[in-house]
């Protein structure tokens, strides 16, 4: 593996929710966030981060921002320990990180090369703001309004504001969100080109869909932890969830238990309005021709990738009405600690 650009060790934090008592009203209890969260990313790799709302992706990279200081851990920037005063561990960050928010609301009649200009000149920084804007693809939009932005240019926008000072490290919270299809591969252009040239990335999101042939690992974050992390194709195989193919067809649903080898298992099958669909794990090279020659047709066979509730499900051990976002003092120990099959 590359040089690291980025540790954590043993990283937590979480949220401070008021809740007053008669004798103290200004109380406050722990709630939300990370827990405990080991992760490493090498210079020049793209992480993508993946969880359902409310996981605590957002939270993570606010803390990798310099935006909330960490409760506890260590966090390692090109192999030095940032062991400061919370403070000063905010403003290295902020110095070395670049972080893009999800959905900034780029408002009003000032114009867009105006906006990089001006944030320049709160960053004291020798910036080329039409240089920046060209990187990103709005060298034709210099002079337009932020209210004439469309979601895509917006998002163009917030990635120039975080590339502003040049950073190493670039956190991109949900950055598709929004985006048409065009749009997303142009931004996922530039996310690889930014890569090449050493800048190491983190992408949240809540999809597993698009990350494969994209980002070079995935970290699966649920209830502020990490249960699952490595390359997709590792994760997959790992939590059983590799070598499937969706098949589907008119008319009867196959007798899968009598057209299925040893090696074989039918994982799920429906039967709607004279359609079936079935996933087989691991299918035998003549399953196809058995079903056919059963009289069956099949209109399509296809890879099944697994989803984010799949992948959860399977690297926590919990049926998937159990997997929520309530996040309580049981819920964010180790599961290991809890006693839970992992």
């Amino acid at each position: 593996m590359a040089e690291a650009a980025l540790e954590l060790i043993d990283v937590t934090f979480r949220h401070k929710i008021s809740a007053p008592k008669f004798l103290n009203p200004w109380n406050k209890r722990r709630g939300p966030g990370v827990f405990s969260l080991n992760l490493t990313l090498p210079k020049g790799e793209i992480l993508g981060l993946v969880g359902p709302n409310g996981a605590g992706k957002t939270t993570l990279l606010r803390v990798l921002a310099g935006v909330i200081p960490l409760d506890s851990g260590t966090i390692r920037l090109n192999g030095d320990d940032l062991n400061q005063s919370p403070e000063a561990i905010d403003y290295l960050l902020r110095c070395n990180v670049g972080h893009m928010p999800e959905q900034v609301r780029w408002n009003g009649s000032e114009s867009v090369l105006e906006t990089v200009k001006s944030f320049a000149e709160m960053r004291e920084g020798d910036v080329d703001s039409k240089k920046l804007l060209d990187l990103v693809g709005l060298s034709s939009k210099l002079n337009d309004g932020l209210d004439t932005l469309s979601q895509g240019m917006r998002q163009r926008l917030s990635l120039a504001i975080s590339l502003m000072s040049s950073p190493k490290i670039l956190l991109l919270d949900e950055p598709f969100n929004g985006l048409d299809p065009v749009a997303a591969k142009s931004v996922e252009k530039m996310v690889k080109q930014l890569a090449e040239n050493g800048v190491s990335i983190i992408i949240s999101s809540h999809h597993v869909s698009g990350m494969a042939g994209f980002v070079d690992r995935l970290a699966l974050i649920h209830k502020g932890q990490i249960v699952a992390e490595g390359q997709i194709s590792e994760i997959e195989r790992d939590l059983g969830l590799n070598d499937r193919v969706e098949i589907g067809g008119k008319g009867e649903l196959p007798e899968f238990e009598k057209l299925l080898d040893k090696n074989s298992k039918l994982i799920s099958s429906n039967y709607t309005d004279n359609n079936w669909k079935a996933i087989i794990f691991q299918p035998d090279s003549k399953l196809m021709s058995r079903i056919l020659d059963n009289e069956h047709t099949i209109d399509f066979w296809q890879p099944k990738a697994p989803d984010i509730v799949e992948m959860l499900c399977n690297a926590t051990g919990l049926e998937i009405e159990e997997i929520g976002m309530d996040i309580n003092q049981v819920t964010m120990l180790p599961l290991k600690i809890r006693g839970e099959e992992e």
